[in-house]
């Protein structure tokens, strides 16, 4: 006996076929988006949220179709490709100033006319359809969009205006001059905001035509879950005011009160001056105290020994006064871990429900010595921020990112 043939069925099945080699044929047949992302750091290592957010981002773009050039800082000048990503490095020059702030303010302004040169010479090539600047370098993109006209895209990853005066005596000395570079931003084709309070406060101070709040992302494939195992208390971030590193001190003061609790500090820095000197001063007298249960690192690290100083902790703290979004955050929750931060910018977007947001230095301090002290509900907690950093995939925080460039472009 033979099965009568179902002519509607059939028909479908060749309708999917057929639809499936359009897909594919549009998939190698589309143009791919020659893209320009210009940041100051993406070298590895790097502790610069803005640093790792590129390294991430230009990953995923190169496998979703996209022509990626990266122009970041580096130790020699040179051109090199991985990852599928084409990476230029700006030599540093040498500028002898007066302190170390201003030496820093002055290697941008260099980096930036030099990144104008090489996106010159890489167009005599093809075009760049988008320049997507990040962090507070974006005088290159705006003179670049005023000579060819090309899509520009910037990220606020903060808004630096506000960021400077959280910072260090030394640093604000440089507000003026940190504003005025910020403002060309006006100009920009359409920005990026890593979370919902950064758009709203950008909207008191520019005027920008097409916004778009994409969050900042995590590689769920490194940053993965692992039980909690020591009893460490764990913080990461640049020796800088902004990052609350003046009240390390009190904190760790306080977890020493605890038997056999330990602490972990990753702050990588410049040579110090004026008051972030006497900060350190005053960590390394405590090292010396305390021995082996403290832990200065003053390196930047690579992600996969960050990631292990994740899985060596209990509870993950980040006290600072200015936080955008909070990488570091996301990182220690998508390995499991409770976060305890302030109040500040887009933290509460990052950890909902899924960790502790406090108000004070003496909440912080409370909530450190609970979970220390209550493994279980360390674990607890641990649990849900895993499941919560899941929405922060980078798969898919760069189709979005995609997405819009083709927005930008059709604009």
């Amino acid at each position: 006996m033979y099965k009568k043939i179902n002519l509607t069925n059939l028909a479908t099945i060749g309708q999917k076929i057929s639809d499936l080699g359009v897909n594919l044929f549009e998939a190698i047949t589309k143009p791919k988006i020659k893209v320009a992302l210009i940041t100051y750091y993406y070298e590895k290592p790097t502790i610069s949220g803005v640093g790792i957010h590129v390294q991430n981002l230009a990953k995923f773009l190169a496998n979703n179709n996209c022509k990626v050039h990266v122009f970041c800082s580096g130790e020699e000048e040179e051109r090199y490709k991985e990852d599928g990503v084409v990476v230029h490095t700006i030599k540093n020059i040498l500028t002898p100033t007066n302190d170390a702030f201003s030496k820093k303010r002055l290697e941008y302004d260099l980096f930036e006319s030099e990144v104008v040169k090489e996106i010159i010479r890489e167009n005599t090539k093809q075009r760049f359809d988008i320049i997507h600047t990040h962090g507070s370098l974006t005088k290159a993109a705006f003179i670049l969009k005023k000579i060819y006209g090309t899509k520009w895209v910037h990220t606020f990853h903060a808004i630096e205006r506000l960021r400077v005066k959280e910072l260090s005596e030394e640093e604000k000395q440089f507000w003026d001059l940190v504003s005025w570079i910020e403002s060309t931003v006006n100009y920009c084709d359409g920005a990026i905001f890593v979370s919902k309070s950064l758009l709203k406060e950008c909207k008191r101070h520019y005027k920008i035509k097409s916004k778009k709040i994409i969050p900042n992302g995590v590689d769920l494939k490194l940053f993965s879950y692992s039980p909690i195992k020591k009893k460490n208390v764990l913080f990461i971030g640049r020796f800088s005011k902004e990052k609350g590193i003046e009240l390390l001190p009190e904190i760790i003061s306080q977890v020493m009160a605890l038997k056999d609790a330990t602490f972990t500090l990753v702050c990588p820095h410049r040579p110090l001056d004026g008051e972030l000197k006497k900060i350190m001063d005053t960590l390394i007298e405590q090292k010396k105290r305390f021995g082996e249960r403290i832990n200065i690192i003053e390196q930047a690290l690579e992600q996969e020994e960050l990631r292990n100083l994740y899985r060596a902790s209990q509870v993950y703290i980040q006290p600072s006064k200015y936080e955008s979004f909070g990488l570091c955050l996301l990182e220690a929750m998508a390995t499991g871990r409770p976060v305890v931060a302030f109040n500040v910018g887009g933290v509460p977007e990052v950890i909902d429900t899924a960790g502790f947001v406090v108000k004070d230095k003496k909440e912080l301090i409370l909530i450190i010595k609970k979970l220390l002290r209550n493994k279980k509900e360390a674990t607890l907690v641990g649990i849900r921020a895993n499941q919560n950093a899941k929405n922060f995939n980078w798969a898919l925080i760069a189709k979005r990112t995609i997405e819009y460039y083709n927005e930008v472009l059709n604009d």
